[in-house]
């Protein structure tokens, strides 16, 4: 998976001039217990998401789930975007831990595609803020970019690794061979959500199985 840049905090409104500044999100993330609260609302939140509870929650619907007041929620995170895109590089991370440092790209990124058909959550949530971050405007336009390219590049990488090592036909271009594997895998874990007799994680075995045979 890659490791990108995390998306610019947004959301926060601007003060009137003069006014008095209450304790800010940043305040209170800078202390120890403030960092704690935020991790307790995260990993809350993954929780929750991770199942059916919830499916891109509203501020209201994430701090009825966690049993707190949405605005004790914005003294830590400075709205509810940033909190879904922490959620959504949380994710992530976790990605990249899981998966086996000797397991070649190919076989962690369908092993992801498993562990992501698990998470229908957090699924909903990755793949409406993919659509919405096509816009080169939203915050998290640039993560989305750099997932990307980084994903690509590590599949396409091995692709060249294997047809140097003569089990995949050198007539195949690796580059575009990693961006159809990632529009196979996205189209199929979206089409998982809508029908969840799909099986994506077959189908995407069955691609690759294909692609390597294909000499």
């Amino acid at each position: 998976m890659s490791d990108p840049s995390p998306p610019p905090r947004t959301g926060a409104k601007k003060r009137a001039h003069g006014s008095a500044p209450k304790s800010a999100p940043k305040t209170a993330g800078a202390s120890a217990k403030g960092l704690a609260r935020r991790e307790e609302i995260l990993n809350g939140l993954m929780e929750r998401l991770s199942g059916q509870e919830l499916r891109n929650p509203s501020l209201r619907e994430i701090g009825r789930a966690l049993g707190i007041e949405p605005a004790h929620i914005l003294y830590y995170f400075s709205s509810r975007e940033e909190l879904l895109q922490q959620v959504i590089m949380r994710w992530d991370e976790g990605a990249r831990r899981a998966a086996p440092a000797a397991a070649n790209p190919l076989d962690n990124f369908v092993q992801q595609v498993r562990r992501n058909i698990a998470m229908p959550g957090i699924l909903h949530l990755y793949f409406t803020f993919a659509a919405e971050a096509v816009d080169p405007a939203h915050p998290a336009h640039h993560f989305f970019q750099q997932r990307f390219a980084a994903v690509s590049a590590s599949l396409a990488g091995h692709i060249r690794a294997q047809q140097t090592a003569g089990l995949i036909s050198a007539a195949m271009d690796p580059d575009s061979k990693a961006r159809q594997l990632i529009a196979l895998s996205d189209g199929l874990q979206l089409q998982s959500l809508v029908d969840p007799t799909v099986d994506a994680y077959r189908e995407m075995m069955d691609a690759i199985a294909t692609m390597c045979q294909a000499q």
